[in-house]
């Protein structure tokens, strides 16, 4: 078969009973719950079985399914990692090379929490919107964007969706990295650098990842939307990524990339090629033919379109 159901995978963690409740995630034992019907109604595959498929067309097993884990969380090493060892199941993460290196909170992480600390979207997207008032928008400049990004997704309702769109990429990074350093001091924390280390894997925690048998691939080095970025500082950010998987002894031959965001072009494409990368991880929606699909762009599913 070349069909492969690959299912991705952020925050992991006992929710209802921690300190941010209202974070967007998948409860542990929801986990071990979904692990249950997915061994029961497919095979889950490693990561070299995949890569063995993409690069001589070996056939994967009939409902063949890999699973994948974004952004570096703690939550991998100290709750997903023990029960895939039980299981014995093998899966592919993926962390962003600035938040294990230099403790720093990814803006998207700053914005889930955030929004699961202040509660209120239109409350927030006030407060947003008057910060663009200071930095010099006009009213008709922040009408348009809201037109343009309060748009519902599968996820997020608009209030919601305009307020992270507008700071992971739509604002000037300067006035994108103020706001939000604001907004998480006043909701969250005023140690960023603690929450940091408190939500992301060290360096020793990856590497005992591999020693386990898991596969580490590249989630870039910023976590930006590369489509945003230049030809060079995609290549840049990309490189940077290589060199963090080299030092903590991840594969840097025929090695796979998960675009931050879901977010990739065709510079993004041909620099991944002459860098030596067969896969690329999105976030569009769908079963993967390894036939048919493009290999650096292979599809996704997401935890919540599985029972649990």
């Amino acid at each position: 078969m070349s069909k492969l159901t690959i299912i991705m995978y952020h925050y992991v963690r006992p929710i209802a009973q921690s300190n941010f409740p209202g974070i967007k995630g998948l409860e542990f034992d929801s986990f071990k719950s979904q692990l249950d019907y997915l061994e029961e109604n497919y095979t889950i595959v490693s990561t070299e079985e995949v890569i063995s498929a993409v690069l001589s067309d070996k056939r994967l097993p009939t409902n063949a399914c890999w699973l994948t884990f974004d952004d570096g969380y703690k939550d991998h090493y100290k709750y997903v990692l023990p029960e895939l060892l039980k299981r014995e199941i093998t899966a592919a993460f993926f962390p962003p090379v600035s938040a294990i290196l230099q403790n720093d909170i990814l803006d998207v992480n700053s914005i889930h929490y955030i929004l699961s600390s202040a509660s209120n979207a239109k409350k927030l997207v006030s407060e947003l919107n008057k910060e663009c008032l200071r930095f010099g928008f006009s009213e008709d400049q922040i009408l348009s964007n809201y037109r343009n990004y309060a748009v519902r997704n599968r996820f997020d309702n608009p209030d919601i969706n305009y307020f992270k769109r507008m700071l992971q990429h739509v604002l000037p990074e300067y006035m994108r990295r103020e706001i939000v350093s604001g907004l998480f001091q006043k909701y969250v924390s005023f140690d960023k650098s603690a929450f940091a280390k408190d939500l992301y894997m060290n360096i020793s925690e990856l590497r005992e990842l591999i020693d386990r048998g898991m596969f580490i691939g590249s989630h870039g080095n910023l976590h930006y939307w590369l489509n945003q970025l230049d030809y060079n500082d995609q290549k840049k950010d990309i490189s940077d990524s290589l060199e963090f998987l080299e030092e903590v002894g991840g594969k840097t031959h025929n090695w796979i990339m998960c675009y931050p965001y879901g977010a990739y072009n065709k510079n993004t494409i041909s620099i991944l090629k002459e860098l030596g990368a067969i896969i690329g991880l999105t976030t569009n929606v769908g079963v993967a033919d390894l036939q048919r699909n493009d290999p650096m762009t292979l599809p996704r599913m997401d935890t919540k379109d599985f029972p649990t």
